[in-house]
């Protein structure tokens, strides 16, 4: 993939060894080994050691991140991931972590407040508040990929060149209030499908009432159930596909790469939206072994609708890159292999 992955007539690398991905997905192996013995041995156990993974996360992703910036190259010239650990912890734990509580702590506490013997004016404030909650967990699940995305993008290094990007958090709440406004049309429209079909479920059995009573599937029912199953995939698929897109097309906008060279994302959620489900569908029907094409095809739409502004000077600054990049020398290191996505 990397190697046939061209900018300018330059390709990029993967340098990684099977030898380090082996170790990652060993690892990976046997912490769901040791996971599996401790549900049988001690569910208390089993339980700790979740908890250790979900704190262990940020960790996880901060060490993926150096990992798979170091291992990748654009015409011989290495990435690099230069955020703090601290920061990781922030991005992947607390704010995370605070988006739960904000979401299932505040109504848990108002539901369970009589009983807890919470005083009744903090009862009633919590009552209250749970207005509130919408909006905040919108502002906060926003703030999140504002922080994450700046996070990613700001540590990431090109030879000594360093990526820069701005990005605010009302641009993502619009984005999401958008995405929102979609998937109301969208049950709407499952309602009104669902209408139609408890419909005409009553006109098949009237129709045929001993099949129904005898408790046979009447004429149609498998073709209704299937119609709507197909309506929600279609529009799941078609509701993500427009808030990736949309997302990705503002980060991309506002991301520079040492103040000289810009990015553009013409990536259409149509198109994703076609690509997902028609390779869903053919991975199902050729029972997986589809997926390598799949992976080529997305690919593929991804590169073709990724833009790099290469009219400043780009041989001269690549060159200037090779040249710091020889005389710096930097060693590969070792380190799971997790994927993070930055509006991808």
């Amino acid at each position: 993939f990397y190697a046939n992955s061209n900018l300018a007539e330059r390709n990029f690398e993967y340098h990684a060894t099977g030898k380090q991905l082996f170790i990652g997905f060993l690892i990976a192996v046997g912490i769901f080994i040791l996971f599996q013995i401790f549900s049988r041995i001690s569910p208390i156990a089993s339980v700790l050691l979740l908890l250790a993974l979900f704190v262990a996360i940020p960790w996880i992703i901060w060490r993926s991140l150096i990992f798979n910036m170091r291992v990748t190259s654009f015409s011989n010239v290495h990435f690099s991931f230069t955020g703090a650990l601290k920061q990781a912890y922030i991005n992947f734990f607390v704010y995370p972590f605070l988006l739960v509580v904000l979401i299932y702590g505040l109504p848990l506490l108002t539901a369970f407040a009589p009983l807890i013997g919470i005083p009744e004016v903090l009862a009633t404030i919590l009552s209250i508040s749970m207005i509130l909650i919408i909006p905040a967990a919108f502002y906060v699940y926003a703030l999140i990929k504002k922080k994450n995305t700046e996070y990613i993008i700001n540590g990431t290094r090109y030879g000594q060149g360093i990526f820069e990007t701005d990005v605010e958090t009302n641009k993502f709440m619009m984005i999401n209030l958008k995405t929102l406004g979609i998937s109301l049309l969208v049950l709407l429209g499952f309602g009104v499908l669902m209408g139609l079909f408890g419909g005409g479920m009553e006109m098949i059995s009237t129709f045929d009432p001993e099949a129904m009573e005898q408790g046979q599937i009447p004429e149609g029912f498998i073709g209704m159930i299937a119609m709507l199953y197909l309506f929600m995939i279609v529009a799941v698929i078609l509701i993500m596909a427009f808030s990736i897109t949309r997302q990705r097309t503002y980060v991309y906008e506002n991301t520079m790469l040492d103040e000289k060279i810009s990015f553009a994302s013409t990536l259409r959620a149509r198109d994703f939206a076609w690509v997902m489900l028609s390779n869903m569908l053919l991975v199902i029907v050729t029972l997986g072994f589809a997926m390598p094409w799949a992976k080529v095809r997305m690919a593929r739409l991804m590169l073709e609708n990724t833009f790099v502004d290469t009219s400043i000077g780009f041989d001269e600054y690549i060159t200037q890159k090779q040249d710091e990049e020889s005389s710096l020398g930097e060693q590969i290191g070792d380190a799971f292999d997790v994927d993070v996505g930055v509006a991808l």
